[in-house]
């Protein structure tokens, strides 16, 4: 009986994991273009760091088990509690701001659906130490600035400010997660169940109206009132960190006051960005500002982060056609009859050595039948070692794209692979 992947995660061909490759190389390129350097922190936690900042009842959505020696330790399911921790014992006396990014995967355990599995590829960003208008402009810029380098133009970034609604709920920290979450999952009669426990049920017409304003400016003055004058002081940072942006080039964003990202340690600025080819699911990236260093026993220092499914990404590049750069095979060496093999081998190291990307055939295959494969694999060229051009010191190179043939040196091939490739 032939085993099945686990439920949730992926196998990816070669195809589809260049794509996915030359995905990554952007986004690491641009986050380096933006002053960000990259880190790498551990696959598994201990459960608590995970617990300490979204609550006990995250364990469900987590892999989580005790290891050999009986410690409870969990699979990371995203970035941030890592870097902040790694940023309290190893970071935090680098100069301010420290700038960050990683890439690798995380894991979940929720419901799999189109895009969103439970093993999957993070690419997250994060800025401690830089004022917040500063910090937070620089990462929205950042997250909007790979999607434009990666070819996905059609992006909707809405912003929201989850101190409005903080500031508005005058109840417990406990009790305020349980009201954002319900907001945030837009589930309510979770949040009509709460208000009614709190004794709040007046409020519920109220906030289920302010979630759904969403547009320019005005939404900030119509915010304003329905929270009785509450946020004053969010809604003109939020009026601040548009005009920000402007300087940026960023200048059509949305104020979204039902981005509420009713997560515990966000505490400022949220935001979201949006690829609207993708349909329902049209969501690709998620962040905002946040308090985790005084949770994590650590000194206050201002925080904001995003992160990207890499998954989505691919998705929103391929719904509108980008064509996504990605690694072809150079050369193809074919020995034109078994005599030629050694020469053919001496051709095959030479280009290597000289940093092309060559292979050769190792089936015993005829040269047509050599050919075939060349191009299916879309190599650029197929490298004909025969005895007469042997002996003149020379190789048959076929251009596999316009079907050209002609004779050179292998010094004058070597030149040519290394020029650029056609996608």
């Amino acid at each position: 009986m032939p085993f099945e992947r686990p439920r949730g995660t992926n196998d990816y061909g070669p195809e589809e994991m260049a794509r996915r490759r030359a995905v990554e190389a952007i986004l690491r390129d641009t986050a380096h273009r933006f002053g960000f350097r990259e880190i790498a922190t551990p696959m598994f936690e201990s459960l608590e760091l995970f617990t300490a900042k979204s609550g006990p009842g995250i364990v469900k959505e987590l892999y989580a088990f005790k290891d050999k020696g009986g410690r409870d330790i969990a699979l990371r399911p995203e970035f941030t509690a890592s870097v902040v921790r790694f940023y309290l014992s190893d970071l935090r006396n680098l100069p301010k701001p420290v700038k960050v990014c990683s890439v690798g995967n995380v894991f979940r355990y929720e419901e799999p659906q189109k895009g969103r599995y439970r093993e999957f590829t993070q690419f997250n960003a994060e800025v401690l130490g830089a004022p917040p208008l500063q910090g937070d402009a620089e990462v929205i810029a950042l997250a909007i600035g790979c999607l434009r380098a990666i070819g996905v133009k059609e992006v909707h970034t809405r912003i929201g400010h989850i101190g409005m609604l903080r500031a508005f709920l005058k109840v417990p920290p406990e009790d305020q997660a349980t009201v954002l979450h319900a907001l945030d999952k837009r589930d309510f009669p979770a949040l009509k169940q709460d208000l009614a426990r709190l004794g709040l049920q007046n409020l519920e017409p109220v906030l289920r109206e302010y979630i759904e304003l969403k547009g320019g400016p005005e939404v900030l003055d119509k915010g304003a009132r329905l929270l009785g004058g509450g946020g004053a002081e969010a809604f003109e940072y939020l009026r601040k960190l548009a005009e920000r942006l402007r300087a940026y080039g960023i200048e059509h964003v949305t104020f979204d006051l039902g981005v509420v990202r009713g997560l515990d340690y966000y505490t400022g600025m949220v935001f979201e960005i949006d690829s609207p080819n993708l349909g329902a699911e049209k969501q690709v990236m998620g962040g905002g500002a946040y308090t985790l260093a005084e949770l994590f026993g650590g000194e206050p220092v201002p925080q904001t982060g995003f992160a990207f499914g890499l998954d989505r990404i691919v998705m929103a590049a391929e719904a509108e056609g980008v064509k996504l750069p990605t690694p072809r095979l150079d050369c193809y060496v074919v020995p034109i009859g078994e005599a030629l093999q050694p020469k053919a081998l001496e051709v095959l190291r030479t280009l290597r050595e000289a940093g092309v990307s060559a292979d050769m055939d190792l089936l015993g295959r005829g040269p047509s039948k050599n050919l075939d494969y060349a191009n299916a694999i879309r190599a650029r060229f197929a490298v004909l070692v025969g005895e007469a051009e042997s002996k003149r010191g020379a190789v048959a190179v076929k251009d596999l794209d316009s079907g050209k043939q002609e004779e050179m040196r292998l010094e004058d091939l070597i030149a040519r692979a290394r020029g650029p490739a056609k996608p």
